[in-house]
């Protein structure tokens, strides 16, 4: 939110806005959602702008809490809403279009009625409609906004929760509203190459997406770096300047044509946190060869039991400790190899009398994160015949 207008400036802006309404000076623009496993549309954000004759460009930030406070905010919505849809009505494709709804308007019964008709009005799919609402939306009165999202999903519409993370208490919200998908706000993604914490953060969001079958689209979205982290990471969908800024009616057909256009999956394939996991025990489980992860102080974090029986130990007694209190021989090897898969050289195997008797020969392997930043290293031992 911006700083609140002088009173002067308000009462203008209030005043502006009929004329404004008649004459077409606010109009929607349209910022793309795409894929991001192709980069094909999926959807577009509908946004709001608004340049008066006398006034100049007037942010959202500031007209749609004044519209809000004087009652006027339906009047806006309807607007954009018929505008936006009756551009969109001739291009090709199945995509939809969200409109955000303010907290103040979202509370009110009659709005998913209003929706409708001016959606209606300008003859577009109602199934192929969203909401976006911020969390603020459902605090006030959390009843009312599950009556309000019940009879919009029942009319086809889509509810999607914005700027998740943000809010005090999201994790409820979550389970008290049928949400179709969760947008990760934009504060998180833009600081995922710097901070090792945002990329916890957003990769918590997508695994939770994941779980719930839930849809995730990440907002802020400006650099390929950003794009890949998030592609390994699961995310389903991007939206930001990288993929393209919001743009009139007019603009929308040419990026359609440049970037082609692939209707939402609702049913996300569930590749989980949960599901990772499971995959990956399953693996070491079933492995013939001894497989370690240890981490940058050297601790084992997981060992399959082929692992354990070459260090002639169980599993349970190997997690937790440093290599070198397994076995002291290796303290300087290991260390060794860690410093030089922090300078990224490449770790040729080696030979290694093994604790439980014979001899392995060992692989090292950094594991790093969606950014490069080393984590650990993770360890391949296979048997070698004895010596003739």
């Amino acid at each position: 939110m911006g700083e609140a207008p002088d009173p002067d400036l308000a009462a203008a802006i209030v005043a502006a806005l009929e004329p404004a309404l008649r004459e077409g000076a606010i109009q929607p623009t349209f910022q793309p959602i795409v894929h991001l496993s192709g980069g094909a549309i999926a959807s577009f954000e509908v946004l709001a702008r608004w340049t008066d004759p006398v006034l100049g460009p007037v942010p959202p930030s500031t007209f749609i809490p004044l519209f809000e406070e004087h009652g006027l905010i339906a009047a806006v919505t309807s607007h954009i809403v018929k505008q936006a849809c009756t551009a969109a009505l001739p291009w090709k494709g199945a995509f939809r279009l969200g409109f955000n709804i303010s907290p103040v308007h979202f509370q009110d019964g009659e709005m998913p009625d209003l929706l409708e008709d001016a959606v209606n009005a300008a003859g577009f799919p109602l199934n192929r409609v969203e909401v976006e609402i911020t969390e603020t939306a459902v605090i006030g009165d959390i009843d009312a906004a599950r009556r309000t999202s019940d009879l919009l999903r029942a009319k086809g519409v889509r509810i999607l929760l914005d700027d998740f993370g943000t809010g005090y208490s999201s994790l409820s919200r979550l389970q008290a509203l049928p949400f179709d998908t969760i947008k990760i706000d934009a504060s998180f993604v833009s600081s995922m190459e710097e901070s090792r914490d945002s990329r916890k953060i957003v990769g918590a969001v997508i695994g939770l997406g994941q779980s719930l079958g839930v849809p995730v689209i990440a907002e802020g979205v400006e650099t390929e770096a950003q794009a890949e982290m998030l592609r390994r990471l699961g995310c389903d969908y991007a939206q930001g300047w990288l993929y393209g800024h919001p743009v009139p009616a007019e603009e929308v057909p040419a990026l359609l044509r440049a970037r082609g256009e692939e209707a939402h999956d609702p049913e996300p394939v569930d590749f989980s946190t949960n599901q990772r996991l499971a995959q990956l025990e399953a693996v070491y489980a079933a492995a013939p060869v001894g497989l370690c992860y240890v981490n940058r102080e050297l601790r084992i974090l997981n060992a399959n039991r082929r692992y354990a029986e070459m260090m002639g130990r169980q599993v349970k007694d190997l997690l937790g400790h440093k290599v070198g209190e397994i076995d002291p021989r290796a303290t300087a090897f290991a260390q060794a190899d860690l410093e030089r898969a922090m300078r990224g050289e490449a770790i040729p195997p080696h030979q290694w009398q093994l604790p439980g008797g014979g001899r392995g020969m060992i692989s090292v392997a950094p594991a790093r994160d969606e950014s490069g930043e080393l984590l650990g290293l993770s360890l391949v031992v296979t048997d070698l015949p004895p010596d003739p």
